[in-house]
């Protein structure tokens, strides 16, 4: 496609209300609510369509006039064969047009769709803000804009009701937020509607892509683009999309204000201090009502999982576990469990119990899952006793040539440090209040006729250093890098 249009606004253009207004609203928003100076880095989002060639074209006008650096950020979702192929080569023809750092990357949106089983628009949108991510982060700039128009927003509205989205959900898509650390995303075109950046378009006598697949009603969001919004204008109120828009706004204000409250309690009920965990402790969520109780769990969820959209049967299903017994288990989704542990809610990334049994040497450095375990000889001078579980020390005279690795078992015993009887590691455990879930977890080091180690538990007593030990095996075990 032919870029024929010029890159710097006339003053006949200028003096359009369809230019000026958008241009003016950009720019003091940029100004006096971002701060925006010379010294700054925006990154423009990129897709080859209306919106974002007219978001592309506006701030290049105001980057002229407050002197930031301006460049594009384009992903290829890789859905739509040549057409995909098309947009990036027209993309990078903006790019070069305005004399702009243009940067890209791609993505196999169906493959991710079916391996984490997500839906085609959820995939694409993981991928593309992954790129947003790593690209920012890799120029070190401040701020990255992407072209979502209030039409998106009332669009955004439905699809999250439909999912039984909460607060958050309903308030529709933030004008400006945390994307990552030093760097936020921002919509300035929000509080506009697809026909103002088509006036604007118009005007300035700009190009573009058109994506067919906007047209397919296979997609939810095009559903309700085509389908319901018109149903809505034509059946009820024509001007339905002003007054929705104002309602998102009221429901974001709610939003930031239960926001602001629950980081006043945060800390005293959320705990972060263990690896991998996040523990909510029952007593202290039970001082709220359930829809604080839920907006807490949708904040630890959005801070520490990265989960940004969850629905009221997701939080049901989690509040529900308060009144169930000890083990019960909730899957929050295919990444997220949160089990009942006594008193807590534990919250944890969903990892796959290895199971094993492998022979290793007595001294030795081994690989297994996510964890190493490392075994060497020192002397009993070098020991140093302390309180670190992933540490241990064992004569090693009393032990054999090799050990097996492997998953403790039903009836499994060893006589626990500083005890004369044996005592079964199932009951060991309860005592030590190991929760079901993480017993999954739990591995032993064991001899032919003996466990010499419930790994990051306990040792046998069978095998600990004495005053008359010359010879230490000394165990670690490492997280792998």
């Amino acid at each position: 496609m032919k870029i024929n249009f010029q890159k710097n606004i006339t003053k006949k253009q200028l003096l359009s209300n369809s230019v000026s207004n958008l241009l003016n609203d950009v720019e003091k928003f940029l100004s006096k609510e971002l701060y925006v100076n010379n010294t700054y880095k925006i990154v423009a989002a990129v897709s080859g369509g209306i919106d974002s060639t007219v978001l592309l074209d506006i701030l290049y006008q105001i980057s002229k006039k407050i002197g930031f650096t301006l460049s594009i950020a384009h992903f290829n979702h890789k859905l739509r064969g040549e057409a995909s192929e098309k947009d990036e080569d027209f993309v990078r023809s903006l790019a070069k047009h305005y004399g702009l750092e243009f940067y890209y990357s791609s993505g196999k949106v169906k493959e991710y769709s079916q391996k984490n089983a997500l839906s085609i628009e959820t995939a694409a949108r993981t991928l593309r803000y992954n790129f947003f991510e790593k690209t920012t982060r890799t120029i070190k700039a401040d701020l990255i804009a992407t072209a979502h128009t209030s039409d998106d927003n009332i669009e955004t509205f439905f699809i999250n009701l439909f999912r039984g989205s909460g607060l958050t959900g309903l308030s529709g898509i933030p004008k400006v937020r945390q994307l990552i650390k030093n760097v936020r995303i921002f919509r300035p075109l929000i509080s506009f509607q697809k026909n103002e950046l088509i006036n604007y378009s118009k005007v300035r006598n700009l190009v573009w892509r058109e994506d067919e697949s906007n047209d397919w009603v296979e997609y939810t969001r095009n559903k309700v683009r085509h389908k319901l919004i018109p149903f809505i204008e034509n059946e009820f109120n024509p001007s339905f999309k002003e007054q929705l828009n104002r309602v998102t706004k009221f429901l974001q204000g709610a939003d930031e204000f239960i926001d602001t409250f629950i980081d006043d309690y945060y800390q005293s009920i959320v705990d972060v201090s263990e690896e991998n965990k996040v523990i909510l402790k029952i007593a202290k969520l039970n001082t709220f009502n359930e829809y604080l109780q839920g907006e807490i769990i949708s904040q630890m969820l959005k801070r520490n999982f990265e989960l940004h959209q969850i629905n009221f049967l997701q939080i049901d299903r989690i509040l529900d576990l308060k009144h169930s017994e000890s083990g019960k288990i909730c899957e929050v989704n295919k990444f997220i469990t949160c089990y009942k542990d006594r008193n807590q809610l534990i919250f944890t990334k969903n990892f796959t119990p290895l199971k094993i049994e492998k022979i290793i040497e007595k001294v030795s450095e081994t690989t297994i899952g996510n964890f190493i375990l490392k075994l060497e000889v020192t002397n009993s001078q070098k020991v140093k006793f302390t309180e670190e579980k992933n540490i241990e020390y064992f004569d090693f005279d009393k032990l054999p040539l090799s050990f097996t690795i492997r998953n403790w078992q039903e009836g499994d015993d060893f006589y626990p440090l500083g005890m004369i009887g044996k005592k079964k590691i199932s009951d060991f455990l309860i005592d030590t209040k190991v929760s079901n879930f993480d017993k999954n977890f739990v591995y032993v080091l064991s001899t032919k006729n003996d466990i010499v180690w419930v790994m990051g538990h306990q040792i046998n007593n069978k095998f600990k250093v004495t005053k008359v030990t010359s010879k230490v095996l000394k165990a670690t075990i490492l997280p792998k890098s």
